[in-house]
């Protein structure tokens, strides 16, 4: 029997976003991730949802949910499954404590809780980097974290080489 998938509205709007850039892909014959459509495709498919930045590999944008802040990151399919890789890398005991939570991801698009920006003490960034550490995470700096009620919590990390 398949997993029930929370938010699976929005993962069905993530799958048709998935297949109109595979279409993009295969019409264009590009190789790479075409960044610059993705703009255009998000506003049809989620119009609800704004811009909140983009890093060297994803564009994100906010979806709110009742009262919670999500977001819809999308990049190419080698790092979107890098995420979820680390994510699910962290032990289930402490994966929520250290590592904002992923719910899903499809081939491009994952979602996830997305807290405050916020000034991260000296003190909870070398905490945070010392625990996710021996999991063979790294790119742990305040940048990359976001505070979620009383703590901190990481959005985004990079895995050691190994």
């Amino acid at each position: 029997m398949p997993k029930r998938t929370r938010h699976i509205s929005l993962k069905k709007k993530a799958e048709m976003v998935d297949a109109i850039i595979d279409h993009y892909i295969k019409v264009r014959k590009r190789k790479n991730f075409p960044k610059k459509i993705v703009e255009p495709v998000l506003k049809l498919v989620f119009p609800e949802s704004h811009y909140i930045g983009r890093g060297f590999h994803k564009v994100v944008h906010a979806i709110y949910s009742r009262s919670f802040k999500r977001v819809i990151k999308i990049s190419n399919f080698k790092s979107t499954n890098r995420d979820w890789d680390l994510y699910h890398r962290l032990p289930r005991t402490i994966r929520n404590l250290y590592f904002a939570k992923i719910y899903w991801h499809t081939k491009y698009c994952s979602l996830q809780k997305f807290g405050r920006k916020a000034v991260v003490p000296q003190v909870q960034l070398e905490k945070l980097k010392r625990r996710v550490k021996q999991y063979g995470l790294t790119d742990v700096r305040a940048e990359n974290i976001r505070k979620f009620g009383k703590g901190f919590k990481i959005i985004d990390a990079y895995p050691a080489r190994t």
